[in-house]
C-alpha cells in the first residue's frame, strides 16, 4: 500500500500534510524554524510573486541560494507556482553559471543580495532579503496553476558538472519524485517526530510526519 498518494503532485502532497500537521515542525536550520502553517505561508508568498514573473507549466524557477530552509521555501514556491526549480550550485565557476542560465533560461531566479554579482545583467530575479512580503495576492491576469495530477511535467532540472563537455541539463517530472519518496518512506519506515536530510538537493533538516 503506498505511504502517500502516488497520483498528487509534489506540492499537493505538501499542501495535504499543512492540513493534517499545521502545527508540527515541518523545517528547520542552524537559524530558523517552521511549523508547516508557518511554512505554507512563506511558500505562498513566494510562490504568488514567482507567479507575477510569469512562472507557469514547466517555466524554471532558478535558485541560487545557500543550503537553508530559504533554499527549501523557494524550491516549494516554485512548485506551488506550478513551475519547477532550477539547480544553482553557489560553488558554480561563473563560466558554467553562465552556460547553465543561457541554456536554461530560466523566468527568474532567487537569490540573495550577496549574490547577484554572480548573475548576467539582465537576469529577472526575486531577492529574498529584499522581498517585500504580500498583502493581497491578486491572482488577476496570472497563469492558472497546473492540476494537482499533472505528474509528468517538471519539477526540477539539475545539471550536470559538464566535465565531458557542455553541460546537460537533467529534467525530472513530478511522478519519479513522487515515486521516488513513496518507495523511500516505505522502505525506511520514517515515523512523526523523526527528523532526515531533505533529499533531491534538499540538505537541511526536514520534520517529516505520516498522512493518514
Amino acid at each position: 500500500m503506498p505511504v502517500l498518494d502516488t497520483k498528487k503532485d509534489l506540492s499537493a502532497l505538501f499542501s495535504l500534510q499543512v492540513q493534517v500537521t499545521p502545527d508540527a515542525i515541518a523545517l528547520e536550520d542552524d537559524k530558523t524554524t517552521y511549523t508547516y502553517a508557518e511554512l505554507d505561508q512563506k511558500v505562498e508568498d513566494l510562490a504568488h510573486a514567482l507567479r507575477s514573473h510569469g512562472v507557469k507549466r514547466d517555466s524554471l524557477v532558478g535558485v541560487l541560494l545557500p543550503r537553508s530552509a530559504d533554499y527549501i521555501i523557494a524550491c516549494l514556491a516554485a512548485l506551488r507556482a506550478g513551475g519547477a526549480f532550477l539547480v544553482l550550485e553557489l560553488a558554480y565557476p561563473p563560466e558554467m553559471l553562465t552556460d547553465v542560465l543561457e541554456d536554461a533560461t530560466p523566468v527568474v531566479v532567487v537569490t540573495y543580495r550577496a549574490e547577484v554579482g554572480k548573475l548576467k545583467e539582465g537576469v529577472p530575479l526575486v531577492i529574498l532579503d529584499e522581498q517585500e512580503k504580500s498583502t493581497d495576492p491578486d491572482a488577476n491576469g496570472l497563469a492558472p496553476v497546473p492540476i494537482e495530477t499533472d505528474l509528468d511535467r517538471l519539477a526540477f532540472v539539475a545539471y550536470s558538472s559538464g566535465t565531458t563537455g557542455k553541460p546537460k541539463g537533467i529534467a525530472n517530472p513530478h511522478r519519479a519524485s513522487v515515486n521516488s519518496y513513496d518507495l523511500r518512506f516505505e522502505l525506511s519506515d520514517v515515523q512523526p517526530g523523526d527528523r532526515v536530510a531533505a533529499n533531491v538537493f534538499f540538505v537541511v533538516r526536514i520534520n517529516l510526519q505520516h498522512i493518514t
